[in-house]
């Protein structure tokens, strides 16, 4: 092994090294403390019961937001957190010779934090953390996102056959189980047939919706075969099996109004089945008129932003001014000036920032009044602000902070992944500031 010097240094010089560093600098920019005051410590740090932590809840955020810096995998993640004495002083723990086997010990936080984040409390603490290094707190912009969750590209017929495939697979274990011979069910007929169509490079319609209609009949076959097993010898299922076959049934009656009865009256449709609470979100862009994911409505002030509503289902973005002007004045005090696109320029919004005496960046309507010219200049100033510094935190959390596709399993999950990548993003842009703050103050 080389010679280091830094190896043999007292833990003080260490923390002191460690503070110089990039990574130094993002912690000392996030209150810890306060983040995991909101979160209850693991059953094991109080009671010994349970699996081993490993870390205090402050090393468990701090694990999640080295996550989404480095960009490393889980695995990788714990192979550098072991060998890298910088990132122990970031999650708060000093192995010397030990090391973590536990390669799950990532995604176990991602999970436990999950479970207890409130996104509200977790965000109010950052801001009155951040506020003295925030600049033009007037200034509020907003625009909404959609962070794609990392699934296949969904269609009907993929959807019918997955959710065949794992029917079969359940019946065949149960009566492998109940030690039945296997079913004659044609599974390897229609198997042959699904694969023949995806071969085809061009898949016409008629025969997409000819194979369609063979996979929704063979699907009603297996369910109620699945039925008349659990009637016929009290077969009781797991409650993986029973959230996955209730999935099942609800894209089987989806898929039977979308072919026979009318596509409007499909609410809430399933285009995955591990991810039942994904659904299609329109967007109308020539790049991806349709995108699988989170949709987040975001308020940016002083440069970052933050979460001011999310949901899985489609909405209207220009329906949550208001309550993005509300978040704005809770944490931030009186708006004056207000960017955002075409979409939130109607009529009752405009009414809404007028009776506020919120300058806007909607072209105006009718008449020019007085100050016509400086008015103007203003609202190019704030549409050109918005067109740089709003939309490209679009890209840069998508492209650099592990935000372009989820990957994480849950639906809860997922909302921890996003914020927790937002939270990065916000802490590299702040540490930079406290850091040029503290030259500042020494230099004058």
């Amino acid at each position: 092994m080389y010679y280091n010097p830094l190896f043999l240094q007292t833990p003080s010089i260490l923390e002191d090294a460690f503070y110089q560093t990039d990574l130094g600098r993002l912690h000392s920019s996030i209150p810890f403390k306060e983040l995991a005051a909101k979160i209850p410590s693991p059953p094991h740090n109080n009671s010994g019961l349970g699996r081993k932590p490993f870390l205090k809840v402050e090393g468990g955020i701090a694990l999640l937001i080295l996550k989404h810096y480095t960009g490393l995998s889980d695995e990788m993640l714990i192979d550098r957190l072991n060998t890298d004495w910088c990132m122990q002083y970031f999650c708060g723990v000093q192995l010397n010779a030990r090391r973590i086997k536990d390669k799950n010990l990532v995604s176990w936080w991602r999970c436990y934090l999950a479970r207890h984040l409130d996104i509200k409390e977790m965000q109010s603490v950052v801001i009155s953390s951040w506020k003295p290094y925030m600049e033009q707190t007037h200034v509020t912009m907003m625009d909404a996102t959609v962070y794609e969750s990392n699934i296949r590209y969904p269609t009907d017929a993929k959807l019918l056959w997955e959710g065949i495939e794992k029917v079969y697979q359940i019946i065949q274990a149960k009566r492998k189980l109940l030690k039945l011979r296997s079913s004659r069910s044609n599974y390897h007929k229609h198997k042959s047939n699904y694969l023949s169509y995806q071969r085809n490079r061009r898949k016409s319609k008629r025969k997409d919706k000819k194979l369609r209609k063979q996979l929704l009949k063979y699907l009603h076959r297996l369910l109620e075969g699945l039925q008349d097993l659990q009637t016929s010898h009290k077969l009781k299922l797991s409650n993986k099996e029973k959230k996955l076959i209730s999935s099942i049934k609800t894209i089987y009656n989806q898929q039977h109004e979308l072919l026979y009865g009318n596509r409007e009256n499909v609410k809430h449709r399933i285009v995955s089945l591990h991810k039942p609470h994904i659904r299609p979100i329109i967007r109308g862009k020539e790049v991806k008129p349709v995108e699988f994911g989170a949709k987040v409505h975001k308020v940016q002030v002083g440069g970052l932003s933050f979460i001011e509503h999310l949901s899985y289902d489609n909405f209207n973005e220009s329906t949550r001014l208001k309550q993005s002007i509300a978040f704005h004045q809770k944490h931030f005090g009186k708006c004056s000036q207000l960017a955002a696109d075409a979409i939130y320029a109607t009529n009752e919004n405009r009414r809404y920032c007028t009776s506020r005496d919120i300058a806007t960046s909607f072209l105006p309507k009718g008449k020019q009044g007085k100050l016509q010219e400086q008015k103007s200049a203003m609202r190019s100033a704030l549409s050109t602000v918005r067109a740089t510094v709003l939309e490209g935190s679009f890209g840069n959390e998508k492209n650099h902070y592990l935000l372009g596709k989820i990957k994480a399993k849950t639906q809860a999950t997922e909302i921890a992944w996003i914020f927790f990548g937002m939270l990065t993003a916000n802490a590299s842009i702040i540490s930079k500031r406290i850091h040029l703050h503290k030259q500042l103050r020494r230099t004058g």
